[in-house]
């Protein structure tokens, strides 16, 4: 007897020792190349948000989000003093281990946003530095939108996996 509940007590702390601990991941989309007064079509934004956070969610991670933003300039070769700075400064604050930062760039035709890449940096917190930087491209039409962004997370998803 008491030998099966010294074994029992050994499986134990080894499944306590080992536990699979998930990465906590905060995704930031930014639409950029758009100013106040044109109204871009956030469909776009959201399905890429939407996606990407499902995508880590069901590869283990622990997901948290912010409120997608929008800055007219291009995208910023720094995040530093730019409108992301306190989002990221929020996520860093809030325990994330990654930040992805997702700049849905539009071009405007007319009165019309037309969305035409998705530029993707991922960053660690500690250290703070820059893991990942890639472009994608985004459909014309949500079906094509959906596959582009499956493939985008399987691209980008595994630079966190190896860390």
């Amino acid at each position: 007897m008491s030998c099966r509940r010294l074994l029992s007590t050994f499986v134990m702390f080894l499944l306590i020792t080992f536990s699979v601990s998930a990465s906590t991941v905060s995704f930031l989309v930014v639409e950029t190349g758009l100013n106040d007064g044109i109204s871009g079509p956030q469909s776009s934004s959201r399905l890429w948000e939407e996606g990407l956070m499902g995508i880590f969610f069901d590869a283990g991670h622990i997901v948290t989000n912010n409120p997608i933003l929008r800055m007219d300039t291009p995208v910023p070769a720094e995040i530093r003093g730019t409108i992301v700075e306190y989002d990221y400064n929020e996520a860093v604050m809030g325990g994330a281990e990654y930040i992805v930062v997702g700049f849905l760039e539009y071009e405007v035709q007319g009165i019309r946003a037309v969305p035409i890449r998705m530029n993707i940096k991922i960053y660690s917190t500690v250290p703070e530095e820059l893991v990942f930087e890639q472009d994608f491209p985004v459909g014309r039409n949500t079906g094509e939108d959906n596959q582009l962004v499956r493939n985008a997370g399987r691209t980008i998803i595994s630079h966190i996996k190896d860390r």
